[in-house]
């Protein structure tokens, strides 16, 4: 057990350190003296260093350049850069949990500046981020203990990680069970435990992430078939989705002084109609028609608690 208490406080230490090296070189140019010396002062740098050692370094630097697919060279003045470095933050998975880690590891060293950023808390599960990366990168099955909100106590079994997606505050990872022989979404949060293995898997070869995805809001209803939801919204509460749309399919297809219609096409499973439900009077189910009778039903229902 105290090994791999070991293996665990291991991982997510050198998944800080590569992130801290990723976004100390994508600033530069930047010289290895240059390096060590923020090393000395970082706050990934838990055994207090004055310098990061060489054979450390190129380790990690390979390991960079593998598990977030970029390229690092060194130029002539023997200064350290990401080629292409721009491409490091695009919309994919990828970039945007780069994006999350960066942000954490730099106001890790900027302490002064806690009291002045906020965000909204995450769920625990956060800490699992690191192994599941790690076996995503090294493709890898891991054992994990998981305690689904409608069970009454946690089960152990092996799952082949597909991919991390985070929606509502909440990191998910679609896997394949392997003693269910399904793809299913687990939320990290109800995670009780999880350990590596060195059990190797192929991913699908037709299975992309984003594609998977693409017909949802959320991450429910993947395998139904998307439809056409179109939506009435009150003129100053349809700002807000044209500044943040729900799903990439949105459209505007109306617009007047006092209402917007939306248009959608996607499958409106819970997770989308809950998001429709916030807004409350201000929004009017057009089509499809039954979810438009359900939305009715929602209301009357809700009405009759308030008849006395």
């Amino acid at each position: 057990m105290e090994t791999k208490k070991k293996l665990k406080s291991s991982t997510a230490y050198l998944f800080n350190c590569y992130i801290w090296l990723l976004n100390t070189i994508a600033r530069g140019p930047i010289s290895r003296a240059a390096i060590d010396e923020k090393w000395a002062h970082a706050n990934a740098n838990e055994y207090k260093q004055d310098y990061l050692p060489e054979s450390n370094f190129h380790r990690w630097k390979t390991t960079v350049e593998l598990l977030f697919e970029v390229k690092i060279k060194c130029n002539g003045n023997n200064e350290y850069y990401i080629e292409e470095a721009t491409d490091l933050r695009n919309a994919d998975l990828r970039g945007r949990l780069l994006n999350l880690m960066s942000m954490d590891s730099l106001l890790k060293d900027t302490k002064e500046l806690s009291d002045q950023i906020l965000f909204e808390p995450i769920p625990s599960g956060e800490k699992f981020l690191a192994p599941i990366i790690e076996a995503l990168r090294d493709k890898t099955a891991i054992e994990m203990t998981y305690q689904g909100f409608t069970k009454d106590y946690p089960a152990t079994f092996i799952v082949e990680p597909y991919c991390l997606k985070m929606f509502k505050r909440r990191w998910y990872m679609l896997a394949h069970s392997v003693g269910r022989d399904k793809t299913l979404i687990y939320s990290l949060d109800r995670v009780h435990a999880l350990e590596p293995t060195t059990q190797k898997y192929q991913l699908p070869k037709d299975f992309d992430a984003e594609f998977y995805f693409r017909n949802v809001y959320g991450v429910s209803g993947m395998e139904d078939q998307p439809q056409e939801v179109e939506i009435k919204i009150e003129a100053y509460q349809a700002n807000f989705l044209r500044s943040l749309p729900l799903h990439p399919s949105q459209t505007e297809i109306e617009r007047q002084e006092q209402y917007s219609i939306f248009r959608y096409n996607l499958v409106p499973a819970f997770e989308f109609k809950q998001e429709l439900r916030k807004h409350g009077s201000v929004l009017e189910v057009l089509k499809p028609q039954w979810l438009r009778d359900e939305f009715r039903k929602d209301i009357e229902y809700q009405l009759s608690k308030y008849q006395n």
